[in-house]
Parts: structure tokens; C-alpha cells; sequence
């Protein structure tokens, strides 16, 4: 079989679909509508594998879709098939082998395209609602040992219902690492580069120590730029990387500022996360117990933030 992309069909495990639009394009794969012979719409993403390190990753993307599967958690995107495409020619001058991979299709778009819409806003309890979803499913991934290590606006999407799915497995892992020498740092260091978005990354993987451990606490700080973004549509270092300053530096700073008259309670929260020393920082079970903190808070119509700080370390 040729490679899916160059053609007006694909065929995944037997089953027929044709190649439509292309609606995404990364530095490691592109994203296709495509549509089967019922005429319902899907995703085809296509992820380029050049050398035994990236079939590795990509088979890896697969494996941890397996696995979630057997959880049932509907707010993970839902891998339907996949298959290896070997020397492709559609997108290198040299053949190419080509990871082609399934997914349901979104037609309500993503957390992002919502956020860059000029009069956005969102009442501050569905904003609660939504990343308490968002929480529940990272659960889901630490509970199995993974972290997901790209949480951000672009990877949340939303189905027929409203309701948040997270996408993108690519840069998911092992939760915990233990990072042993020079060279267990540096190609850490060049993983999270290639595949961690820079204004969600936690510090820790900035300036990554020798006989350190990281785990999945990275995904919390991710999951504190990602409310943030949801209440004041950016992240707190997006301004710091448009302006062209240090993204690194202003994170290992710890400083971050929120807009005045803002919801001091939930501002509580989103600081906690963004512990910058992440064997201080919370564990998403931490997290879902202090969400409901702050919606029991609003509930009252009580700003309890001092006692917010109190509760997200004693849970």
C-alpha cells in the first residue's frame, strides 16, 4: 500500500476512509479530514518516523491509547486504528515511513480556537467545570504511571456535548524519570524541546539536574497555565515569549501576576500549581479536592482563599 496522504483513500485495518482537507500540520506529522463509505468524518494523523527513535514514539503514542482504553475514559481521545506506512515520499525528498493513526473528528474545534476569539469569556463556574474534567482524565493518566507533558489549549477539544476531550499522546511518557547522568539530562532536555511547549513547561525541565527525579507534577504546572489561559485567555509566559524575553527565566522566577479584581480564591489555586519547586507542588489528587474548594467557595459567595492554601497541602 502506498502512503495514505498521496492518495484519495487510505486503508486502516480493512476499513476504507478518503483523505479530504488537511487541518493541521506539526514539525513531526500532519492531520487530514478524512471521511469512510458511510460519509462519517474522522482524523488521520500522520506522524513522520525517520529513524528507529521515532517509530519508537510513535508506536509509544499507541501503546499508552491502548492502555487508556481499557479505563473507558471518554475524555481522552479514543485511538480507533492505526498502521505503519513504510517509504512514504509525499512530505521528504527521501522515503519516509509513515505512522498513520485514527481518531474521532471534533467538529466544536479546540480550547484555543475558543480562546482567540476577540469577545471570549467564560462564566468562571464552567471554567471550574471544564478543568475539572480536564483534571479528572489527567487522574486517569497518572494513575496508569503516565505523564501527557503537552497540556495546553491547542490539545483540549470538545464534543457534541460541551464537554472537554484531551488530545495528543505524542509527547506522553513514563511518569517518573530518574535522570542519572549528563546524558540522561540532555536527552531529556531534547525530548521536552522538541515535543513540550514552551509557555506550559514546568522549570524543572528547563534546567534539568543530575540524580533528580522528575514525575508527573510536571502535568500540574501544565494544568496551572491551562486555567490561568481559560480565565485570562494566555498563559502567564505567553506575553514573556511574544515580547522575545526568556521563557526559562520567568518561570524559574515564580512570578506571576493576574489581572486586578480577578477571583482571588481561584488565583490561589492557579499559584499553588505553579510551584516552581515541584516536590512542593501538588498531585492531581490535591487539585480535585482544592477545585471543589474553590467551587464550594464561589458557591458561598465566600472569599476563602486563606484557607485555600491551608487545604491544597493537608488533602
Amino acid at each position: 500500500m502506498g502512503c495514505a496522504c498521496e492518495k484519495q483513500h487510505v486503508s486502516i485495518q480493512g476499513n476504507k476512509y478518503y483523505v479530504h482537507d488537511q487541518i493541521g500540520q506539526g514539525g513531526f506529522s500532519s492531520v487530514f479530514l478524512v471521511k469512510n463509505t458511510n460519509n462519517a468524518q474522522f482524523v488521520l494523523k500522520c506522524v513522520f518516523c525517520h529513524d528507529s527513535k521515532d517509530h519508537e514514539i510513535a508506536w509509544n503514542e499507541a501503546k499508552i491509547h491502548q492502555v487508556l482504553k481499557s479505563c473507558g475514559d471518554d475524555y481522552i481521545v479514543n485511538l480507533i486504528g492505526c498502521e505503519m506506512i513504510e517509504k512514504c515520499l509525499e512530505f521528504t525528498k527521501a522515503p519516509t515511513d509513515t505512522f498513520l493513526m485514527l481518531l474521532p473528528y471534533y467538529k466544536k474545534g479546540s480550547l484555543h480556537e475558543i480562546l482567540i476569539q476577540p469577545h471570549y469569556h467564560m462564566d468562571l463556574k464552567d471554567v471550574l467545570k471544564h478543568f475539572q474534567r480536564i483534571c479528572l482524565s489527567i487522574k486517569t493518566l497518572h494513575d496508569l504511571s503516565y505523564a501527557h507533558r503537552d497540556i495546553k489549549p491547542a490539545n483540549i477539544l470538545f464534543n457534541d456535548n460541551n464537554e472537554p476531550v484531551i488530545i495528543d499522546l505524542g509527547s506522553a511518557s513514563i511518569a517518573r524519570i530518574t535522570v542519572a547522568s549528563k546524558r540522561d539530562a540532555q536527552k531529556l532536555l531534547d525530548e521536552v524541546n522538541e515535543r513540550c511547549s514552551v509557555t506550559y513547561r514546568a522549570p524543572e525541565l528547563f534546567n534539568i539536574d543530575i540524580d533528580s527525579v522528575i514525575d508527573e507534577r510536571i502535568d500540574i504546572w501544565s494544568l496551572g497555565c491551562l486555567l490561568y489561559a481559560m480565565l485570562y485567555k494566555k498563559s502567564p509566559y505567553d506575553l514573556v515569549y511574544e515580547r522575545g524575553d526568556s521563557v526559562a527565566l520567568a518561570v524559574i522566577s515564580g512570578k506571576i501576576s493576574f489581572p486586578s479584581n480577578s477571583n482571588e480564591t481561584v488565583n490561589d489555586l492557579i499559584r499553588v500549581m505553579l510551584t516552581t519547586d515541584h516536590f512542593k507542588r501538588p498531585f492531581i489528587d490535591t487539585v480535585l479536592e482544592s477545585i471543589k474548594v474553590v467551587n464550594d467557595s464561589i458557591d458561598q459567595d465566600f472569599n476563602g482563599h486563606q484557607s485555600l492554601s491551608k487545604t491544597i497541602y493537608t488533602v
